[in-house]
Parts: structure tokens; C-alpha cells; sequence
């Protein structure tokens, strides 16, 4: 792989810029305002979410566009099995989705209600999380984060599956709905 040094110096500035983000912290009081602050991100990410999701007819659920890809449902339903797990352990709460129902047999209608389910429990989680515990810092990814920052990750994962339906949502010739930002 050959490196232009153009290219070296865009990616080092890059680099250089994220430091400030990748080490931040927050003071327990700056975190007496973050299930509020958290709550209305995680709102649009839920509004944007069913959105995405209410797109593609319910016949085309479990359409995978290559064998060994999730399906369409599952990208859904990876998000709330995979989020639920994480935060049940790292919060040491009990996980709702622990033992669910067969999720292939859901209708659309009953899988768009568990993704609020879902919203909903997450938003529960943030607001009962003492600041104390969102400071404390966890292992993550090869490093570390602070519970706070940890929701923000589960939001990011939850957008890159959102991202892959609507991708699903292209090959079978929908055009999405316009994005739902900040």
C-alpha cells in the first residue's frame, strides 16, 4: 500500500483533531444533565429508526441479499438483542430480551413495537444511571470509556445496522425516506 504524503498529513491532522473527543470526560455535575440531553438524541434515533423500518413491506422481512447476511428483521432485531446484553452487563440490570420469543415469528407490527419497547428501556436505563456510575470508566473496543460515552457507542452500533437496511431497503427498489437528523 503505497502512502502520499498528502494523505498521511490529511489523516494525521484528522488523528490530531480527535484527541480532545477520544479522552473526554465529564464532571458528575455535567453528568446531572445527561439522561435529559441523552433522551432527546436517543428520540430522534428512535424516530428515525421505525422509520427506516416501517419502509420495507412486511413480505420482504427476512429478505438477505447474500445467504450468509443478516436479513433484513434481524438487522433489527441484532440491535436489541446485541444493545440489551451490553447494557445489562456492564450496568448489572436485568435484561428484558434475555429469553424473547421466537423474533422470526413476529409480525411486523409486533417487531416495530418491541423496537420501541426497546427505545424505551434504553431511555428508562439513562435516566436511572447515577452520575457516579456514568464517570466510571469500562473496558470497550481495546480501550476505555466512560458509561456515559457507552450509550453514545450503543447508538452508533444501532446507526451502522440502520445504515445496512437501508441499503436492504435500495436493492429491493424503495427509495428511503428523507434522513431524520439531530
Amino acid at each position: 500500500m503505497k502512502i502520499s504524503r498528502k494523505s498521511a498529513i490529511h489523516t494525521l491532522t484528522g488523528s490530531l483533531l480527535s484527541i480532545p473527543f477520544v479522552g473526554m470526560s465529564r464532571s458528575r455535575k455535567d453528568l446531572q444533565n445527561f439522561s435529559q440531553e441523552f433522551s432527546s438524541a436517543w428520540k430522534r434515533s428512535l424516530d428515525y429508526t421505525v422509520t427506516v423500518f416501517n419502509q420495507m413491506p412486511e413480505e420482504h422481512l427476512d429478505y438477505k441479499y447474500t445467504p450468509e447476511s443478516f436479513s433484513f428483521r434481524t438487522q433489527f432485531v441484532h440491535c436489541i438483542v446485541f444493545s440489551s446484553l451490553q447494557f445489562a452487563g456492564r450496568l448489572e440490570i436485568k435484561n428484558p430480551y434475555e429469553n424473547k420469543k421466537d423474533w422470526n415469528k413476529l409480525t411486523k407490527a409486533q417487531l416495530a413495537d418491541e423496537i420501541k419497547g426497546f427505545y424505551a428501556w434504553v431511555e428508562k436505563v439513562a435516566s436511572e444511571v447515577s452520575p457516579e456510575r456514568l464517570a466510571k470508566e469500562e473496558a470497550f473496543a481495546g480501550g476505555k470509556l466512560q458509561v456515559w460515552q457507552f450509550f453514545y457507542a450503543m447508538e452508533n452500533h444501532i446507526i451502522h445496522h440502520r445504515g445496512q437496511a437501508i441499503c436492504y431497503l435500495r436493492l429491493k427498489g424503495i427509495t428511503p425516506e428523507g434522513y431524520v437528523g439531530w
